[in-house]
């Protein structure tokens, strides 16, 4: 399995978990644990850039590598940010964007880690 496909799978769990405790947060249960939710959203969002650096470096799907370090950044943003944007009744619309935006990374991940010429390549 290439290195690419092991950081996904890291990606993969890290989703999972996001997923688990966000909707728990949004229920009202679990506040003790958002540092932890956003912690594993810092290394999410490392992951989707080492899987990048990893194309650029191998000069494949360099655009998409491109696009995944800015969404990145988009994730990361989003993320740190969210709790003082649109608060409110409405903060609810910031809460799907945030999951929206956060899920989208993974079939980015999943182009850039799926490349044929970068599937067979092992870690040194």
């Amino acid at each position: 399995m290439s290195l690419s496909r092991k950081l996904l799978m890291g990606m993969r769990v890290g989703a999972g978990l996001q997923v688990l405790v966000g909707i728990a947060l949004w229920m009202g249960y679990w506040y003790s644990l958002v540092n932890v939710h956003m912690l594993i959203g810092v290394v999410f969002v490392l992951l989707l850039w080492t899987i990048a650096g990893i194309a650029i470096s191998h000069r494949q799907s360099v655009g998409l590598a491109a696009f995944a370090i800015a969404w990145g950044l988009l994730v990361a943003g989003v993320g740190m940010t969210q709790q003082g944007l649109l608060p409110g009744d409405l903060h609810w619309i910031v809460r799907v964007m945030h999951l929206v935006i956060g899920l989208a990374a993974m079939p980015i991940a999943e182009r850039l880690a799926g490349s044929p010429a970068r599937s067979s390549l092992q870690p040194a």
